[in-house]
């Protein structure tokens, strides 16, 4: 049997499904023993309820867990997680200190990674143990999978450095997106490896949840990277237009009449609200790096997959997705209102999960 040892800031039995929990239920169907690691937590982040605790039905509990037979989960509060203070001078000087994180985790990891055949490392925090990884799985091949660009999530100066640093650590570095994998030229190998989408769970979606539908009905769905303003002025610029946003918040939502917030929504609910949908909406902060999202949004993916037009910022609009319409695009409103749906061919999770066992 086939060992993989995940290390993830996500919770396996979260509300919002990100790829790397569809790469291991695919494993998992293969065959595979899963353990999945939540890290990038610490007691601060317990006192300070943070907000992706709260997001939980139940606050996680500390330990070992057996989730089915050949799934397990490991889950602690470190003593310190590598946060940024937003003022780099201090960044810098507590960059020392945040070792304490890796060294926290090494007697935690030892026995799975003694068994590991794969080591899958999402970026964010989890890079922060390349060197433990590499150390104590003496025979499994390292992947740094790259979702994001950690500089747009407000990684500290620290933690972006330490992935340039570690890459060399890795047998591979894979992502979706050019622009990142251009982040990591010559530093390791680098494959570019498409995102997905749970093909299974598309066939039988839950009823229409608009009552009483607007002229048209747009979707947000999720709330990584929001950008308020922007939703604002859509909203304010298509009073003929219902917005719904799904995902949790840090602040309290603006009020508008035609902008709706409906929190957190389990995966068959958030299909729902995408299938009978007029309009995707993709607005993310419009800044230099957000291009990324293009290939490895999971709300653009879905969008694609119904044949939705996808308003956003100029920056996401590439060649090979047309279906992505640019605030700056005179027409964009009209384009919108009148887009016939073009579903897209998006291929399943378990291709990338194939591909990076490969």
């Amino acid at each position: 049997m086939k060992h993989l040892v995940l290390l993830t800031g996500h919770f396996p039995q979260q509300q919002r499904r990100p790829s790397l929990l569809w790469v291991a239920e695919a494993l998992l169907q293969k065959g595979w023993h899963v353990t999945h690691v939540t890290l990038g937590y610490s007691w601060l982040s317990h006192l300070r309820r943070d907000h992706r605790l709260r997001a939980l039905e139940s606050p996680p509990h500390p330990g070992t867990w057996q989730l089915q037979p050949r799934h397990h989960w490991i889950f602690h509060y470190s003593p310190l997680h590598p946060f940024s203070t937003r003022r780099p001078l201090l960044d810098q000087m507590l960059a020392p200190l945040h070792q304490i994180f890796p060294a926290y985790w090494t007697r935690h990891l030892r026995a799975p990674l003694a068994q590991a055949d794969l080591v899958l490392v999402e970026s964010g925090a989890p890079v922060m143990l390349a060197p433990l990884l590499r150390r104590l799985s003496t025979r499994a091949r390292l992947i740094y999978r790259v979702n994001d660009n950690i500089r747009l999530l407000n990684a500290p100066a620290f933690l972006c450095q330490y992935e340039k640093d570690y890459a060399p650590l890795f047998d591979r570095i894979s992502t979706a997106s050019p622009h990142l994998a251009a982040q990591f030229h010559g530093l390791a190998p680098v494959t570019i490896d498409p995102m997905g989408v749970p093909l299974d769970r598309l066939r039988n979606i839950e009823p229409d949840p608009y009552p009483d539908r607007a002229k048209f009905e747009a979707v947000c769905a999720g709330s990584t990277q929001l950008g308020i303003e922007a939703l604002r002025r859509i909203a304010k610029a298509r009073p003929n237009w219902r917005l719904h946003v799904l995902g949790r918040l840090k602040t309290a939502p603006p009020k508008c009449r035609n902008l709706i917030f409906h929190g957190e929504q389990d995966f068959d609910a958030t299909l729902a609200f995408i299938k009978h949908a007029d309009i995707g909406l993709a607005p993310y902060l419009d800044r230099p790096g957000v291009e990324y999202q293009t290939t490895n949004s999971n709300r653009i993916l879905l969008y694609r997959y119904f044949g939705l037009p996808i308003l956003g910022p100029d920056r996401l609009r590439h060649a090979s997705v047309p279906s992505i319409i640019g605030y700056g695009d005179a027409r964009c409103w009209q384009r919108c209102e009148t887009w016939e749906r073009q579903p897209e061919d998006i291929p399943d999770w378990s291709e990338l999960a194939q591909r990076l066992v490969e």
